[in-house]
This record gives C-alpha cells, sequence and structure tokens, in this order.
C-alpha cells in the first residue's frame, strides 16, 4: 500500500488524551491514505495489562509494542513509537516493506480477541459510547481509540 506521507505526519500527539465519558486513557493512532484509491486507513492499537503495574501498548500494524508502569505510560511511548517509526519511513526513498509491517498472527489474535471482549463487554456497560472517535480540533490523518 502506497500512503501520502505529508497527511500521515502532520502532528504528533503531545500528551495520552482520556475519554469523557469513562476516563480510560485513548490512544492517538495515525491514520494512513492509501496514494492509489484515497482509502483511509487507520491503524489498530491497543493496551492491556500483563501483571501488576505492568503494562503493554500495541500496534498490529505496525509491529510495535512498548511497555510501562501505567497505561498511560505504555500509550505514550507506543504513540511516540508510531509517529517516530512513520516519520523516519517517510524520510527515506521507498517505503516498501516498512509500511504496512504486521505483527505476527499470534498478536493479531489477541487484538481481535481483546477487541471482541470489549464490545461483549459494552453490551452491559451503562455508559454508551463508540471505540473511535475522531478528534474535533485534530486533522482527520489521526484517531483516538480506547486503549
Amino acid at each position: 500500500m502506497t500512503v501520502n506521507a505529508a497527511e500521515a505526519l502532520t502532528k504528533r500527539p503531545p500528551k495520552v488524551d482520556h475519554c469523557d465519558t469513562c476516563g480510560s486513557p485513548m490512544i492517538w493512532t495515525p491514520v494512513l491514505r492509501c496514494a492509489h484509491c484515497g482509502k483511509d486507513m487507520p491503524l489498530r492499537a491497543y493496551s492491556y495489562e500483563i501483571g501488576p503495574g505492568r503494562f503493554v501498548a500495541e500496534c498490529i500494524d505496525l509491529d510495535l509494542l512498548s511497555q510501562g508502569n501505567t497505561k498511560e505510560e505504555a500509550i505514550g511511548r507506543l504513540q511516540e513509537a508510531m509517529f517516530g517509526y512513520l516519520e523516519a519511513a517517510f524520510n527515506g526513498k521507498s517505503v516498501r516493506g516498512l509500511v504496512l509491517r504486521p505483527s505476527p498472527i499470534s498478536h493479531r489474535l489477541r487484538y481481535h480477541f481483546h477487541m471482541l471482549k470489549r464490545s461483549a463487554l459494552g453490551l452491559f456497560n451503562k455508559r454508551k459510547h463508540g471505540r473511535h472517535f475522531l478528534a474535533p480540533s485534530r486533522s482527520t490523518t489521526e484517531r483516538l481509540c480506547h486503549g
């Protein structure tokens, strides 16, 4: 997939934002646009706890993973890694093999299980809201999603 680098790298997220409804940390993810067909592709990212005080945030479309002592720390590190990786990839002559580079199948299966579990739990949650939000003050080259 060929992407428009200028649209993908307009800004870096300054900090980890939180959902206005439930207060959970949100992940700013780049949205890549195909230079051939114009289709937008938001990168898929999520976070999870691996032990007491140990959190992981992962982008399965770039095979990037970060860790932190808090969910916010892991998400902040992943945001920097995603935007930094894309910036470095697009500064070169060719992005072939660099964008997109999917994570191993076990990581992608964990992502889909996590999203399925989140959707199922959302059916019983009193506070209803979608998984993805477009930030009103940002360009459409970034998307906000629950971690």
